[in-house]
């Protein structure tokens, strides 16, 4: 009986790190020296697409130097496990109904956000310039590309790149439009 239980043991065991070690992690790694590792990627058009962060990633794919099998582990994010504080509410004031407080909307903590953050400014600035983008000569063609480029390492080098994650791929399309501008005058 103890032979079979061992056995069995040994069996759990084996498909257990069979299973953990078939979940294959690649190290994706761009020219600014970072580095991102992940269980699965793809291609869409010029963009490398990657589950990282517990979220999807994309990185254009002439920033990319290398991909390669790694055997780093991958990092999860992890759920809260805590019961939020409960934090006192202040007692209403008279002739206020009772319970029902206004919420701040999604948008309005959004707004609040984007006005201090340097990465916001820059590309509000840039979406601004991108309007004129018919009207540039190819000088200022040129200088908008060197621009778009420097906010796209700025946004990959802040350490948060999923808070930009929208401004990320609106400015792979500004370059996208601004490619096609420049071929039209070649």
């Amino acid at each position: 009986m103890a032979k079979i239980s061992a056995t069995l043991l040994l069996g759990v065991a084996l498909v257990l790190f069979h299973g953990a070690a078939a979940m294959g992690a690649y190290a994706i790694k761009l020219k600014n020296g970072h580095e991102f590792i992940t269980s699965r990627y793809w291609q869409d058009g010029r963009q490398l697409l990657f589950e990282v962060y517990g979220g999807v990633f994309g990185v254009d794919k002439a920033l990319i130097t290398t991909i390669e099998a790694s055997d780093k582990p991958i990092t999860l994010l992890s759920t809260v496990t805590e019961a939020p504080e409960a934090k006192p509410q202040p007692a209403p004031v008279k002739g206020e109904r009772e319970g029902i407080q206004p919420a701040a909307s999604p948008e309005a903590k959004a707004q609040v956000k984007r006005t201090g953050d340097p990465i916001f400014k820059e590309f509000d600035a840039l979406k601004e310039r991108f309007k004129g983008l018919d009207g540039m000569l190819t000088s200022e063609l040129q200088e908008f590309s060197t621009d778009l480029t420097n906010l796209k390492r700025k946004i990959q080098a802040s350490g948060k790149p999923n808070d930009y994650l929208r401004e990320f791929t609106a400015l792979f399309e500004m370059g996208d439009a601004l490619e096609k501008a420049l071929q039209t005058r070649r």
